[in-house]
């Protein structure tokens, strides 16, 4: 199952708070295509997970999983990395982690 780092974790939760979003709603990742056709993951607050997805935790902070993205990130874990932009979630395979 993903694994979602301690620096991850901290930094959905800087998210929530700077966007105002209520605690009551669930973060959430599915597929999804980018307008080139690429493959994406969609990063979201939802105010519910659907009943089909699994949930992944680091301390405090949960995140659901779409079904269809369990099996391709099983032995992935969840990250941040630091772009010219600021920070930017990455997926790493846990062998990098090693």
């Amino acid at each position: 199952m993903l694994q979602v780092s301690q620096e991850a974790a901290s930094a959905l939760e800087a998210v929530r708070r700077n966007q105002e979003v209520p605690e009551s709603h669930d973060t959430r990742l599915s597929p999804a295509q980018t307008p080139s056709g690429d493959f994406a993951i969609r990063l979201e607050f939802v105010e519910g997970a659907e009943e089909s997805d699994e949930m992944t935790e680091q301390g405090d902070t949960q995140v659901f999983v779409a079904n269809d993205l369990v099996e391709p990130l099983a032995e992935a874990v969840m990250d941040v990395q630091e772009t010219d932009e600021g920070l930017a979630f990455v997926f790493r395979t846990t062998s990098e982690e090693a």
